[in-house]
């Protein structure tokens, strides 16, 4: 299981908290790359993907690799 730690600076970009406390989020790594549908819960902790049984399992990066965090869309990055 993880229990990955979303930087507080990025806390914010999670918006109002959703039903249950958990939230689904895409997040994008140092190395630009991205997660999609990952789980968030306790409003600070990533735990998994949302295709994984209860939301929690195993992921590839750590705290430290996450650049930004935003709530699950459906469309692209925009350009920075």
């Amino acid at each position: 299981m993880s229990k990955i730690q979303i930087p507080s600076h990025l806390l914010r970009n999670l918006g109002p908290e959703m039903k249950m406390d958990v939230h689904w989020v895409d997040v994008l790594l140092k190395d630009q790359s991205k997660r999609k549908g990952l789980v968030v819960r306790g409003g600070a902790f990533i735990t998994g993907r949302k295709s994984d049984p209860g939301g929690v399992g195993p992921l590839d990066f750590e705290s430290e690799d996450i650049v930004n965090v935003r709530r699950e869309l459906k469309i692209g990055w925009p350009k920075v």
